[in-house]
């Protein structure tokens, strides 16, 4: 019986361990797509500023 429970405990680990991996891979998805989104948006405000002060 107490074999069964550790073995449980076992596979818990391992699904956790995945879920971490996953969780920490798509958190590095985010940060990417949020750098590019933060490059993008500053560029247009660069842009609306230049062509602010052109008129």
């Amino acid at each position: 019986m107490r074999r069964s429970v550790s073995k449980g405990n076992q596979t818990m680990h391992r699904f956790d361990a995945k879920r971490l991996r996953k969780l920490e891979q798509e958190n590095g998805l985010l940060k990417l797509l949020y750098t590019d989104l933060l490059q993008k948006f500053s560029s247009m405000k660069d842009g609306l500023v230049r062509s602010a002060r052109v008129c």
